[in-house]
C-alpha cells in the first residue's frame, strides 16, 4: 500500500465545483443505523465493540436496580449473593483487558501507517479523548513542517456510503483542502488503510487547545487530552455571555459556509466537535457524515419527524443550551424546568422558543438564527475581509 500521498500541494481551488463534487461522491441514500442493518440482525461492527456495549448496558442495569430501595424490589427483600462481588470484579477486569487489547491493536494499526509514511513520526498514543468507543487518538510529528499534529483512527463500517479506494481518498483530500474558512477546523490529510480485512480511516488535523465542551466544563488547556469519561463526570459551569454570543455566531457562520457549498446536513454538531484555537471556535468532525458515522445526539435529534434542513438548527439549539447551563439536553427539546435554567439569558430563552416551540412543525433555518437579536450585532474579527454574501429574509 502506498502511503506517500501528500495533501499539502498546490491545487487550483476554482477547479472544484462543490455541488458537482458532492453529487459524484455522495448519491442520495437512506440513513441507516451505525450498529445494525435493518434487514440483518447481525452486528455490523467488530465483535469487541458489541461486547463492550453489552457489558456497559449490563453495568447500567445493575446500577439502576441497586438504586431501588431494598423493601420495594419485587415486593420483598432482595439479598445479594455472596459471589456477586467477585463476579462483578471479574467482569470489570475482563472489560479493562478488552479495552487494553483494543488500544494495543489500534496502536499497531497506527504504527503500520506511520511506517509506510515518510511524513509523520509517532509521538504517543493519547487517552480516549472523545466518546466514540472505537475511535483512537495519537500525537504525531509532521517532519515536513516540523510541527505536532493530531491523528485519529477509526474503523469504517458497512454504512459507509463511499467506495474505499485511492481515487476516493484523493477527491476527499481535495474537498477538505477547498473547505477553508476561519471557523472550520481543517483536515490536513486523510488516508484509508486495510488491516486483516478491516478498513480504517486516518485523519490528521492540527493540535488544538481543547474543545468547547472542555471550556464549558472548566477543563484546563493542558488537560484537553485527558480521558473523556473523567473530564465530564460532573456538571459544567457554562460559558460567559460574551463567549456565548461570540462563539455561537462563529459556529453559525461555519454552518452557513458549508450549507452554501452544498455540504450535506449532518448531526455531528455538538460542543465536543467545536475545537477552540486561540479563542476562536472552529467546527470539526466534517468527515463523520461523509463516512456514514453518527454522533451521540443523533438518536435524540432524529426522534421527531423534522425536515433535513432543520437538523443543523436543532443541533445548534442543543449546543447553545449546554453553553449556557453547563449540561447536555437528554431530550429533543428542553422541559419547562430546564428552561428555568436560562432565566439569566432571556434572549437565549427566546431563541430556544424559536427553535423548539414553533407551531405547525416549522423549524428555523441557520440563516434565521443568524439574524436573531442574540447574534445580529456581533463583530467577528476573522470575517472583516471576507466577501459579502447578501441574504434576504421575508
Amino acid at each position: 500500500m502506498n502511503f506517500t500521498f501528500d495533501t499539502h500541494r498546490n491545487i487550483e481551488r476554482q477547479s472544484l465545483n462543490g455541488g458537482t463534487l458532492f453529487m459524484i461522491l455522495f448519491p442520495v441514500r437512506s440513513r441507516r443505523t451505525t450498529w445494525q442493518n435493518r434487514n440483518d440482525c447481525r452486528v455490523t461492527h467488530n465483535p469487541f465493540i458489541g461486547r463492550v456495549i453489552r457489558f456497559c448496558c449490563g453495568f447500567r442495569r445493575e446500577s439502576e436496580d441497586n438504586s431501588i430501595p431494598l423493601h420495594l424490589r419485587n415486593g420483598r427483600p432482595n439479598y445479594e449473593s455472596l459471589d456477586q462481588g467477585p463476579s462483578f470484579r471479574d467482569d470489570r477486569g475482563e472489560y479493562l483487558e478488552m479495552e487494553k487489547k483494543s488500544r494495543d491493536y489500534a496502536l499497531s494499526v497506527c504504527e503500520a501507517y506511520i511506517q509506510g509514511s515518510s511524513r509523520y513520526n509517532l509521538i504517543k498514543q493519547l487517552c480516549n479523548v472523545g466518546s466514540r468507543v472505537d475511535k483512537h487518538w495519537f500525537a504525531v510529528r509532521d517532519t515536513t513542517l516540523k510541527t505536532d499534529r493530531l491523528l485519529t483512527l477509526v474503523p469504517l463500517n458497512r454504512t459507509c456510503p463511499l467506495t474505499v479506494c485511492p481515487s476516493t481518498r484523493d477527491v476527499l483530500n481535495k474537498l477538505f483542502l477547498a473547505l477553508q474558512h476561519p471557523y472550520v477546523c481543517p483536515v490536513l490529510d486523510l488516508e484509508f488503510i486495510e488491516i486483516e480485512g478491516q478498513n480504517y480511516v486516518i485523519l490528521v488535523q492540527p493540535i488544538n487547545q481543547g474543545s468547547m465542551k472542555d471550556l464549558i466544563y472548566g477543563i484546563e488547556r493542558n488537560c484537553w487530552n485527558a480521558d473523556w469519561s473523567h473530564k465530564y463526570s460532573s456538571r459544567g459551569k457554562g460559558l460567559t455571555s460574551p463567549q456565548i454570543l461570540q462563539m455561537g455566531r462563529q459556529v453559525l457562520e461555519a454552518l452557513i459556509f458549508l450549507k452554501d457549498r452544498g455540504f450535506p446536513t449532518v448531526t455531528h454538531l455538538h460542543s465536543g466537535n467545536i475545537v477552540i484555537q486561540n479563542g476562536v471556535a472552529r467546527l470539526a468532525g466534517l468527515e463523520n457524515s461523509l463516512l456514514g458515522f453518527t454522533s451521540r445526539i443523533h438518536p435524540i435529534v432524529t426522534s421527531r419527524p423534522i425536515p433535513g434542513v432543520a437538523v443543523d438548527s436543532i443541533c445548534f439549539g442543543h449546543m447553545l443550551f449546554e453553553m449556557c447551563t453547563g449540561y447536555e439536553l437528554c431530550a429533543f427539546k428542553p422541559s419547562p424546568v430546564q428552561m428555568a435554567d436560562l432565566e439569566k439569558y432571556p434572549k437565549v430563552a427566546d431563541l430556544m422558543d424559536l427553535i423548539f416551540n414553533q407551531s405547525g412543525g416549522h423549524y428555523p433555518s441557520v440563516e434565521e438564527l443568524l439574524v436573531h437579536d442574540l447574534f445580529r450585532n456581533i463583530d467577528l474579527r476573522e470575517m472583516r475581509n471576507a466577501p459579502v454574501n447578501v441574504r434576504q429574509f421575508l
